[in-house]
């Protein structure tokens, strides 16, 4: 019996093929159909209706999951069931979703025809039987259920196709994914064990072929029953950023911190995936405020593929760029370096100035912004540390040694100082009194 928030409800209705649910919206994978939460809705969750038989009492002819007291089953128009993977909780027609689990999917199928009319003839044999799922691609929300539709067909069954659902539901936004290649099918015979095609699964080729020792046939009678089971990634897509900054190779990260004008600061940007699924192309973006100035050669990314660090190209402050694709509770970490501008007009004495740096990490549907905030101090008195040359003075008191070497002294003065003219007069003064010198020798 299907299990419900409205057991009353369902008692009275658990033999027909509609069921009353006042409290989840609805989505259908492979087919939106949300309802409004709080609202009471009724909608089919299996079917067609049809005529049924019980365990003592088979079915004369080929039919399928018509039996009503399956010892097993129990009513076997309930054939599409789900439960947490990986456990020993019982298969049942609702689950919760929970971020980052996997859950097993079972599609039961019986051939109802009472197990003395198998012959040689296969008459009774449900022929050819396939099983066949809606597709499993959706994002739910909260106050949401997914449908897991299961379909089972076969040309000579009566009726030829009957249909059952499950459902997943959530409290948080979450995708579904299917876990190709985990479908495989189970009985007694032949075929148990073996795996099932994805895509024939979902539709492709008109379904999966089931069987029991051969595939698209199935004898009557429960020894010839089997399911198939297969699994679902409940996915949240989730990421981190945060930025901070340290004093040069003091490893002392913060989100704010005091600087003075000329000084080199370390910058680091934190990328985490903290949801479940794979997050691809992921991109990183920096924003330099006024005042200071990137040291060029500085960028590095540190992730799983560069343990120890490795240099990128400087487009950080330009387009930024994609540091590639991470998996569930991977993360990457980026550093720079910045030198603090040594700017008077930016920084005047006296005045605290607060700048900022922000950065951006992105995926193809989401953008978190991060800033870290500098306090830069100029103290009074103190000059930039990259000054404009200026004029050197001349010296008080020359070197007393001869002639030449004082008129030397003079033109080297000159020519820095007072100009080309003066220069020309200071060389041909020189000129003559290397003269006189070497007269007097």
């Amino acid at each position: 019996m299907r299990t419900n928030t409205n057991t009353k409800t369902w008692d009275v209705l658990r033999h027909t093929a509609h069921r009353i649910l006042p409290v989840v919206g609805l989505l259908s994978l492979g087919a939106a159909a949300v309802l409004p939460v709080g609202e009471t809705h009724a909608f089919e969750t299996w079917g067609p209706e049809r005529p049924t038989y019980t365990w003592q009492k088979p079915a004369d002819h080929a039919t399928l999951n018509s039996i009503t007291d399956d010892p097993v089953m129990g009513d076997e128009r309930n054939f599409v069931r789900i439960r947490k993977a990986g456990t020993n909780d019982k298969f049942d027609d609702n689950v919760m979703a929970e971020p980052g689990a996997e859950y097993e999917v079972q599609v039961f199928f019986h051939n109802n025809a009472a197990a003395n009319l198998n012959d040689a003839t296969g008459r009774t044999f449900a022929k050819p039987i396939r099983v066949r799922m809606n597709e499993i691609s959706a994002s739910i929300t909260k106050g949401q259920s997914a449908m897991i539709k299961g379909l089972i067909t076969a040309d000579n069954a009566t009726p030829k196709e009957v249909w059952d659902t499950a459902y997943i539901q959530t409290n948080q936004t979450v995708s579904l994914r299917y876990v190709r290649g985990s479908a495989r099918i189970h009985n007694g015979g032949k075929l148990n064990g073996s795996l099932i095609d994805d895509d024939a699964l979902f539709g492709k080729y008109g379904g999966t072929f089931v069987g029991y020792d051969q595939w698209g046939y199935l004898p009557g009678c429960n020894e010839y029953s089997g399911n198939i089971t297969f699994r679902i990634k409940v996915d949240k897509a989730g990421f981190d950023m945060n930025k901070s900054v340290s004093k040069d190779l003091a490893n002392n990260y913060q989100n704010s911190i005091d600087a003075v004008p000329g000084e080199t600061l370390d910058f680091k940007i934190h990328f985490r995936n903290t949801g479940t699924t794979v997050l691809r192309n992921v991109s990183v973006y920096d924003l330099l405020g006024k005042g200071m100035s990137f040291v060029p050669g500085t960028t590095r990314i540190f992730n799983a593929g560069h343990p120890n660090g490795t240099f990128e190209k400087d487009n950080l402050f330009k387009n930024g760029f994609n540091i590639g694709d991470y998996k569930g509770g991977t993360d990457a970490t980026i550093t720079y370096k910045v030198k603090i501008d040594d700017d008077e007009k930016m920084f005047p004495c006296g005045q605290t100035v607060t700048i900022e740096n922000n950065s951006a990490a992105a995926i193809d549907v989401a953008t978190i912004h991060d800033k870290v905030q500098v306090r830069v101090t100029r103290k009074c008195g103190d000059t930039p540390k990259n000054p404009t040359p200026k004029t050197p003075e001349t010296p008080k008191e020359l070197p007393r040694t001869g002639a030449s070497e004082v008129v030397l002294g003079m033109v080297i003065t000159a020519v820095l100082g007072i100009g080309i003219a003066y220069y020309l007069a200071s060389m041909k003064q020189l000129n003559k009194l290397e003269s006189a010198a070497k007269g007097k020798k």
